[in-house]
C-alpha cells in the first residue's frame, strides 16, 4: 500500500518543511514511504498523499480541529490509528492555518514519552 505520492505533494511538502525544518532539534526521514518530522527522536507529524497526519494532539485538540477541517484517524493497512488525526490537505489548503497544529503537535512531543 503506498501512503504517499511525491509527485502529488511535492510543492506542499516543501512549503511545509521551508516553516518545520526550521525549529530546534526537528528531523525529519521517511517511513513507509512518507515524510516523517520528528523531535528528539519522538514522531509528530508526517505527510501522507492529501494529507498531513499529528501524532502528538489531545481529544480537546482533535474536536478542535474537526470543527475547521476535514479530519480522520490515520489508516495504516487495516489498523485504525485513532489518536492520530490526519487533516485532509490540498493546493488550496491554508497552510497558515495548519502549520500552528502542526506546531501543537510538535509542542507536545517535547513533554509526552
Amino acid at each position: 500500500m503506498q501512503y504517499y505520492n511525491e509527485e502529488k505533494m511535492h510543492n506542499l511538502r516543501l512549503r511545509i518543511e521551508e516553516e518545520i525544518l526550521n525549529w530546534p532539534n526537528v528531523t525529519t526521514k521517511k517511513m513507509y514511504g512518507c515524510p516523517c518530522y520528528k523531535n528528539n527522536e519522538k514522531l509528530f507529524a508526517f505527510l501522507v498523499t492529501d494529507g498531513v497526519v499529528l501524532t502528538k494532539v489531545s481529544e480537546l485538540e482533535k474536536i478542535k480541529l474537526s470543527k475547521e477541517f476535514e479530519i480522520k484517524p490515520f489508516q495504516a493497512g487495516k489498523r485504525t490509528m485513532s489518536k492520530w488525526p490526519q487533516i485532509c490537505v490540498d493546493a488550496t489548503t491554508d497552510l497558515e492555518k495548519i502549520i500552528p497544529l502542526i506546531k501543537t503537535s510538535y509542542d507536545q512531543s517535547q513533554t509526552s514519552s
